[in-house]
């Protein structure tokens, strides 16, 4: 059997935009369902406490509405406590803790001693200087500035320029060809004529083996223990326990050695002006640049009595900024607070020295290379030497960043921002001079100097996070699990339930609806215009379906009608003929 199949007529446009919000109305039902079966098929599975409750087919309106006022409530409690978690871990509180009392001093270098004299130069090498360096030896005037420049540098160290002002309407151009770096450490004091008498626990050793020439920002000195100079890292390569430790403190258990001053050899000028004779030394800590040094007179027996003590941050510390917490590891180059000199592992002390160096290059376009390591900026000529001198005002005072709303400073100086590294090895320093009586040293003037640690065992200091991420993690899993009833698992349903399950229900009713779209469309479109009650589109079903149930009504009133008849007419008697 064929049945003739009229296409529906197209709509009209004004029709079309009649039935466009019937069509949203029932999409948005659709996915209202589809949700709602989602939700119901998760709280089936669900561990979170409440949820189960919240989304059971069985559970009343009422009672939905009870849990999910309950869960809401929790939900938001969990949310402002964890807030509140989450502020005092970016607050970024630091404890600090001792962490040893008793460590010993053998794990630890014995630190670089450095030793310079007052005098920085040997005047006896003045005339070898003269025919060595100056082009023309015979030109008075020249001799006279080359003696006057040289003089200068006797007493010259970073903010210490004032020398250089006699050089004050002097042709200090005329001798720009003469590197005076060169010159005076050519005049510096030698090894042999500074040093002698060293021991090292006891044990005698040749000062010149020990120690070598290093710069500073003292000038040109001596050190002991040092990798900064090229005899040094040599030394170390040499000798594997180089930079030397010891185990032991107290007098002559390190470092003993008897420094020559030697005033006859002094530049005359400073006979004259009465300075008082002796040495500077510095006690710093190995890579350090500089540090403040102490000054010993001379014909003294000095004792130095070192005490160290740790300071670190630990690696939980890390990941907050430089700034916030107040120091820098020796790896953080990428920070904005990490300054060092060049080819120098970052220590307060060498931030500081690149600091001072960069005010000596803003104010005079040249650094001092005799108290600076070698780097990429100019080396001050003769003519450069008086712009020092006008300087050093602004040079000697140094100032704190922050510091201006709780000291008056009357002079205007350099502002360096550096922060301590997180690893710190201090000293404190106790230095007692004792004079000798003159019938000891005689016509020799001398110090005999005893370094040696007062303890030996030190006091280490660990700084530590007092809120770090591991107990952020553990605050915030006690959190969902005191509000939610829930753990990371639970997490990790939801999680699967939102990225996995949601997006397959959605790509599977979307190609459910254009597979059935497409069947339809192929339906219309067919070539025939008669539909075949055998075949099985969906449109033709629903046309087989109509045509059968007529067919089922027409036969259920005939039969009906069929009874009704025959209870009608059964019980009437029969009227014979």
């Amino acid at each position: 059997m064929t049945l003739v199949y009229f296409p529906p007529p197209k709509l009209q446009p004004q029709q079309q935009q009649q039935q466009q919000p019937l069509r949203s109305s029932r999409l948005a039902q659709q996915l209202a369902q589809s949700a709602w079966q989602l939700a119901l098929r998760f709280g089936t599975r669900t561990t979170i406490h409440g949820l189960d409750r919240l989304l059971s087919a069985k559970a009343s309106r009422w009672e939905r509405f009870v849990w999910l006022c309950t869960f809401v409530s929790a939900f938001l409690g969990a949310v402002y406590v964890c807030l509140i978690l989450s502020a005092r871990y970016n607050a970024a509180h630091f404890q600090t803790v001792v962490d040893s009392t008793r460590f010993p001093v053998y794990r630890i270098p014995f630190p670089v001693i450095t030793i310079c004299n007052r005098n920085r130069l040997n005047w006896q090498r003045l005339a070898q200087a003269k025919s060595r360096f100056l082009a023309n030896g015979s030109d008075a005037a020249q001799l006279e500035l080359f003696e006057l420049i040289v003089g200068s540098y006797d007493d010259v160290y970073f903010g210490h320029f004032q020398s250089f002002e006699r050089l004050r309407n002097r042709p200090t151009e005329l001798l720009n060809y003469v590197n005076f770096s060169q010159v005076v450490d050519f005049m510096t004091w030698r090894c042999n004529e500074l040093l002698s008498d060293c021991l090292w626990r006891h044990h005698s050793y040749n000062c010149c083996e020990i120690f070598s020439k290093r710069r500073s920002k003292n000038g040109l000195c001596w050190a002991f223990n040092s990798l900064e100079t090229e005899e040094g890292r040599r030394m170390q390569l040499l000798d594997p326990m180089w930079p030397w430790r010891t185990g032991s403190a107290g007098p002559m258990s390190a470092l003993s050695v008897r420094v020559l001053i030697q005033p006859s050899m002094h530049w005359p000028g400073s006979r004259e002006t009465g300075a008082m004779k002796g040495i500077d030394v510095m006690v710093t800590e190995p890579f350090v640049w500089h540090n403040n040094p102490f000054f010993v007179p001379a014909n003294t027996e000095t004792t130095l009595e070192i005490e160290p003590v740790i300071y670190f941050y630990d690696n939980d510390t890390r990941g907050v900024r430089s700034d916030q917490r107040e120091c820098v590891f020796d790896d953080e180059h990428n920070s904005k607070d990490f300054k060092s000199l060049q080819g120098y592992v970052y220590m307060i002390e060498n931030c500081q020295s690149e600091c001072q160096q960069e005010y000596l290059v803003r104010y005079c376009n040249c650094t001092m290379d005799l108290l600076f390591p070698p780097g990429q900026y100019r080396s001050c000529r003769a003519q450069d030497l008086l712009c020092l001198a006008e300087h050093n005002d602004l040079l000697v005072y140094s100032h704190n960043p922050g510091e201006k709303d709780f000291v008056r400073n009357q002079f205007k100086g350099m502002s360096c921002k550096c922060f301590r590294n997180c690893y710190s090895l201090n000293y404190i320093n106790d230095v007692r001079p004792a004079f000798l009586p003159p019938d000891v040293y005689a016509n020799n003037s001398y110090v005999d100097l005893d370094v040696h640690f007062r303890f030996e065992t030190i006091m280490v200091y660990r700084t530590s996070l007092v809120f770090g991420w591991v107990d952020l993690m553990v605050s915030f899993g006690g959190i969902a699990g005191l509000f939610l009833g829930c753990s990371l698992i639970s997490g990790m349903e939801l999680a699967y339930f939102l990225c996995i399950e949601v997006p397959a229900f959605g790509v599977d009713g979307l190609r459910r609806r254009w597979k059935a779209r497409r069947q339809m469309d192929l339906g219309v479109t067919a070539t025939t215009p008669t539909l075949n009650f055998r075949q099985t589109t969906p449109s033709q079903l629903m046309e087989n379906y109509i045509m059968q149930l007529k067919a089922e009504r027409a036969q259920q009133q005939k039969a009906n009608f069929q009874n009704w008849h025959r209870l009608t007419f059964a019980q009437k008697p029969f009227i014979g003929k």
